[in-house]
């Protein structure tokens, strides 16, 4: 219910607030996968996300007049409002040392000031001021904070998290946020989970039927997902940034064109379902749910996953799942329409707060029961039809910007040290 009522999602801010980084050991979050197996695929996905990409950061709305913390990939940030009134993202930690700067406050409109020594920062992170020194302050001009390049897109402050020059956002953002006659909707939640569990579930051919047997659209006939199959499906890389998901092997159980509802499993003696209730059940919402559209897009944002760290859960639905912590993750919703004018808007914004969000969150958190128990540093024994999973690892571990990033880094370090070693002794 977290679209209509947000206790449980303000209760984690509050704590994420208590548990800023501080003190002199690094946090548990920086540490890096304790992967067994030499070679495995999963050594290369980053624990607190992939870096070079722009990110939904939170709500525009949320930043006011005090200066705000929040925290993404590992990093403790604070936002606030520069002169002009846009929202700025820095980096929480304040360059002299290390104070918290969302402890403080925005005594100058368009400033933020640190509560230990009263740095004060403009909106691209130059000290201006720094008030226990006094006007003449040799500190001013001379101290910087990180400053994260920010665009506010459909309501929404978005962030780049790269350390190279940001990429265009259109490749980064849904193409529907860019559309003038779509009608955006959003939300989020927290997911007790890494951000690669919280989305590897999807296109998983083990999940729909059994894991949201019990979901409120699974009986209402609005998700199927895949058929049951011991045949993997392949998936489509799409520039290097889409995992789009093929649809193979789906009548491999098939009898007469139609796969059984009901199968006997010869090891327990006994069928799955148990019950054929359900079956007369979505025959009956079947007849008034409505299929998802695919033809608005082009076919890198079409079902599927998409970096860096987005499924594409229908025609108009796009989940992201956030790093927050190595275990937290923010679970940002976008949900697309089209109605047109007036009074179809307000009717669209209503169902979507009152009945797509209550459906969605009732579906989805059932992922983030199954996924978030997954010890992801033991060994694993893979199927057939796990090869999305392995196809998804690969893509972040050797394709994504971040991948690439490391292998420019790795060619040129070999150009610098034989430089350095060319160079004349003095």
């Amino acid at each position: 219910m977290g679209s209509v009522v947000r206790f449980a999602e303000d209760e984690i801010e509050r704590q994420l607030v208590g548990q800023k980084s501080k003190g002199v050991i690094r946090p548990e979050a920086e540490l890096d996968w304790d992967v067994p197996a030499d070679g495995d695929v999963r050594g290369g996905v980053p624990v607190m996300g992939l870096r070079e990409y722009w990110y939904p950061a939170l709500p525009v709305s949320k930043v006011g007049r005090k200066p705000l913390y929040w925290t993404m990939l590992g990093d403790d940030m604070v936002f606030f409002r520069n002169r002009e009134g846009q929202v700025v993202a820095m980096t929480d930690v304040c360059p002299h040392r290390g104070a918290s700067l969302s402890e403080g406050s925005c005594f100058y409109r368009g400033f933020v000031t640190c509560p230990y020594h009263g740095a004060t920062f403009d909106g691209r992170g130059e000290c201006t001021a720094f008030i226990t020194e006094g006007p003449d302050s040799p500190m001013v001009g001379q101290l910087r904070a990180k400053v994260y390049p920010t665009q506010v897109h459909a309501g929404w402050v978005f962030v780049w998290m790269g350390e190279g020059e940001p990429a265009p956002i259109e490749e980064d953002l849904p193409p529907e946020l860019f559309d003038p006659e779509c009608l955006p909707l959003s939300s989020y939640t927290y997911w007790h989970t890494n951000w690669v569990l919280a989305i590897e579930n999807h296109s998983d051919s083990h999940n729909a039927l059994f894991v949201h047997r019990d979901s409120i659209k699974q009986l209402l006939g609005l998700t199927k997902g895949r058929n049951r199959s011991p045949v993997g499906a392949r998936g489509k890389v799409v520039n290097n940034r889409a995992l789009i998901a093929l649809y193979e092997g789906q009548d491999y159980y098939a009898k007469d064109g139609k796969v059984p509802h009901q199968m006997y499993y010869p090891g327990v003696d006994g069928v799955w379902p148990l019950h054929r209730w359900r079956l007369l059940w979505q025959w009956f919402f079947e007849r008034f749910a409505k299929r998802a559209r695919y033809d608005r897009v082009p076919e890198e944002w079409k079902l599927g996953h998409h970096l860096p760290c987005m499924v594409r859960t229908g025609g108009n639905n796009t989940r992201y799942a956030v790093a927050v912590k190595h275990d937290l993750s923010r679970i940002v919703y976008f949900y697309f329409a089209w109605p047109g004018n007036g009074w179809r808007r307000l009717l669209k914004r209503l169902q979507f707060k009152f009945v797509q969000m209550p459906l969605e969150y009732n579906f989805s958190n059932q992922d983030n029961g199954a996924a978030s128990p997954c010890r992801y540093w033991t060994p694993e024994y893979l199927s057939a039809t796990d090869g999305q999973v392995v196809r998804l690892r690969k893509l972040i571990a050797h394709e994504s910007r971040d991948a690439q990033r490391r292998k420019e880094q790795a060619l040129q370090e070999p150009a610098t040290v034989m430089q350095a070693a060319s160079r004349p002794r003095a």
